[in-house]
Formats: C-alpha cells, sequence, structure tokens
C-alpha cells in the first residue's frame, strides 16, 4: 500500500513539474515574442546577425528577419541576409524569391546579383551563376568580385580560357588586386595542357643486393577533351644490368562521376615485366568519398599473374585519405598487398605533403615490378613531398624505406629516394 501511495505521488509530482515547464516555455515565447514586437527592424537585424551561423540556429535568425521585414518590407541588405539563410538551409526557392524581390526594386544591388549568383553556382546551376554575373556587370563593369564570379561561372562550364582572358585584363589593369591575381594563377596551374615528368630514384640494399637500382624515366601528358594521355619511357640499371620500358596510359572519362585508367607497358629487358597492363574505375561518391575498381596484368616470360585492385578514398578540409588493396589469386609477392595514403594539400594537387604505410609490394610500382619467389612478408613506409618552385614547374621527392623478407626468415632493408621535376606548360 505504501509503494503504491509512493508511485501515484511520483506520478503527480512529475505532472505538475511538466505543467511548470510547459507554462515557462509558453511565457518565455510570449515574452520573446512581445520583446521583438517592440524592437526596431535595425535591431532585429542586428540580433538575427549575432546569432551564431549554426543549422540549429537558422530557424531562430529566419523568424527574426521575418519580423524585421515585417516593419519594414523595403529594406534592402534585410532581405538579401533573409535570402542567405534560406540558401543555407537548402530553401532554394524562397531564397531566390527574396533575391528577386530586392532586385526588382534595386536593379543596380550588386550585392544581390551576388548573392543569388553563389546559390545558383553552390547548387551547380553555373549557367544560371554566370547570367546573374553579366547582368551585375552592366551595372558595374568593373567590380572585381563579379567579374571573379563570371570567371567562376566560365572555367565551371569548360571555358577555362576566356575565364582567364577576362582575369589576365583585369590584372593588367589593377594589378593590386591578390585576389585576382591568386585565382588566375590557380587556373593557370590546373588547366594547362601539356607535362613534362623528369624522374630519377636510387635504391639502396643493406642484405638482399649488392649493387644499389637506379631508375630514370621521361613523362609526356597531353590533357585533351576526353582526358590526359602519357607516354613514358623508363630506363632501369639493377641486377649488374640495364633496361628500357615504354609505356602508355590515359585517364578518359566516362560521365559524370566516373573516369577510367587504362594503362600497357613492354619491355624486352628481363629486368622489367615483357608485357604489363591495366584498368581500372575510379567513382566519385557522396560526402567527398572515392572508390577504386580494377585490376592488372603482370607477364614475367613464362609466369602471367592477374591482381585485383579495391581502393576507398574520403576527402576532409585539405586532407585526403586512401586505403588501397590489391589482391590475387597466383601465390606471387603481390598477393596480398595494402597501403593506406594520407595527404595534406596546401593548394592544388601539385603542392602536398603526404605518408604511406602498408604491406606487400604494389604492381603500381614499376621500380619493384620484379618476379618474387612465395608469398614473402614486405611492410613500408613512405613521405612524398611536392611544391611548386615557381609559376607552373614543380619539384617533387620521395623517401620509401622497406622492410622485406627475400628468403623466408631473412630480412633486409631497402630505401628508396627519388627526384622529380615537373613543367606544365
Amino acid at each position: 500500500m505504501l509503494i503504491e501511495t509512493t508511485n501515484v505521488m511520483t506520478k503527480n509530482l512529475f505532472r505538475f513539474l511538466s505543467m511548470v515547464l510547459s507554462l515557462q516555455i509558453l511565457f518565455t515565447g510570449l515574452l520573446f515574442a512581445q520583446d521583438t514586437n517592440n524592437l526596431t527592424s535595425d535591431e532585429l537585424f542586428t540580433q538575427a546577425r549575432n546569432i551564431p551561423k549554426d543549422k540549429q540556429n537558422y530557424p531562430q535568425i529566419i523568424g527574426l528577419l521575418k519580423t524585421a521585414l515585417q516593419k519594414s518590407p523595403d529594406y534592402a541588405d534585410i532581405r538579401l541576409f533573409l535570402g542567405r539563410v534560406y540558401t543555407w538551409s537548402d530553401k532554394l526557392d524562397s531564397a531566390r524569391y527574396q533575391f528577386n524581390q530586392v532586385l526588382a526594386k534595386e536593379p543596380q544591388n550588386l550585392e544581390a546579383y551576388s548573392a543569388i549568383f553563389d546559390l545558383e553556382y553552390w547548387n551547380e546551376n553555373y549557367t544560371r551563376a554566370l547570367d546573374h554575373a553579366n547582368q551585375g556587370l552592366l551595372y558595374d563593369p568593373k567590380s572585381t568580385e563579379l567579374l571573379l564570379k563570371k570567371a567562376k561561372a566560365l572555367n565551371a562550364l569548360k571555358d577555362t580560357r576566356q575565364a582567364m582572358a577576362i582575369l589576365r585584363d583585369y590584372n593588367k589593369q589593377n594589378p593590386g588586386q591578390d585576389t585576382v591575381k591568386s585565382y588566375y594563377q590557380m587556373l593557370r596551374s590546373t588547366n594547362t595542357k601539356n607535362l613534362i615528368d623528369l624522374s630519377y630514384e636510387y635504391v639502396y640494399f643493406d642484405r638482399r643486393f649488392d649493387d644499389p637500382w637506379h631508375y630514370a624515366s621521361i613523362d609526356y601528358t597531353r590533357n585533351t577533351s576526353l582526358g590526359s594521355v602519357t607516354g613514358r619511357l623508363m630506363y632501369s640499371n639493377r641486377f649488374r644490368s640495364d633496361g628500357l620500358q615504354g609505356e602508355i596510359e590515359a585517364y578518359p572519362s566516362i560521365t559524370k562521376g566516373i573516369y577510367a585508367y587504362v594503362g600497357a607497358a613492354y619491355s624486352q629487358a628481363d629486368i622489367f615485366p615483357r608485357f604489363r597492363a591495366g584498368v581500372s574505375l575510379y567513382y566519385t561518391l557522396p560526402k567527398s568519398f572515392d572508390a577504386e575498381t580494377g585490376f592488372r596484368y603482370l607477364d614475367f616470360n613464362p609466369t602471367k599473374t592477374y591482381i585485383y585492385v579495391l581502393a576507398l578514398g574520403k576527402y576532409t578540409g585539405n586532407f585526403y585519405f586512401n586505403l588501397k588493396t590489391y589482391l590475387s589469386p597466383d601465390v606471387d609477392v603481390f598477393s596480398h598487398s595494402y597501403t593506406f595514403t594520407t595527404r595534406y594539400y596546401y593548394s592544388d594537387r601539385y603542392n602536398f605533403i603526404g605518408f604511406q604505410i602498408g604491406a606487400g609490394v604494389s604492381p603500381d610500382d614499376r621500380a619493384r615490378n620484379i618476379m618474387g619467389t612465395g608469398n614473402l612478408n614486405t611492410y613500408k613506409f613512405g613521405v612524398n613531398y611536392s611544391r611548386d618552385l615557381f609559376s607552373n614547374f614543380t619539384l617533387a621527392a620521395t623517401g620509401l624505406w622497406f622492410r622485406e623478407e627475400y628468403r623466408t626468415d631473412e630480412w633486409g632493408n631497402q630505401i628508396g629516394l627519388g627526384l622529380s621535376l615537373i613543367k606544365r606548360f
């Protein structure tokens, strides 16, 4: 009986506290409504701007701005800010309505053109974005902000030549604009058609071999409308023998979000595979993920090996993380290769520092494509650094350390140091 009475009292207490809390929330809401009704539109605008721009705060910001517009319907700055918050909230039609309301009354308002440009550009409506930039430039042809936005839209529409021409002309007349200059240099760097790469690598062994290995290669890459195509000639000196290998590879675009790698190489020298080939498909996935599936073929006459490739990558900020594995049904040194790579990009793909750690030897590591005996173990760690020395000229350096089981229960160290000079034009 005592327990039953206690339970009843507890339930009543909870009901009472819930009622008090509900009344408090209602009372607070009434006070807030009364308070906002007493504020001027400027005060409401200031209050809205001071709220942290976090997703959970968007409804509160929108509410304040709507109240401010009821007091001052023609207040353009408030309406533009409301449109931007709608944009951040993915309420695109509501955002367009607010921006167009401003432009209907103030067709010369450059901030409105900038805001509606951002909405369309961020949502990959590049033609619409370009139209808005052009419309704004009719009122102010020298607007730095709109010229830069126009160039970005043109670049997104694959009209990079016109984008660069606009920025080049602007830089000549306004040499002090660092933002425009930086974007122009970025376009020059990332939209060059040709690339030449001269590389050398030295490989030292503490136990496995008495003589070091030497590699040198020259690459020529041409960017085409279908993707890049590379021709490569590689020289090697190892096992006290010289050899050459010729290779061609391409990265054709298949469809939106999918492109391919296709490569083949041939050599008459025993220190290279007689023939090697590879095919991969790369997929752009949601939430900044990407993936790769493919295979590699190595012909060490008379042994032929098929290797399958699986990889998953993730971009987050300036970092890129990738886990790749090579698997073969054959018992071979390449049977199980796993590599985890991380890179930090300072600006573009030519300026980064990277690290890798893994086990096994990759069939894509051309310098170490030698015929193995048995399924022996190999562990590796590497560092990569690439940086532009000046415009479109890159110096890249690599360091790789392998701890390898070259015979059963016999281990040695292998250290590789590489250097590349890359010219884009």
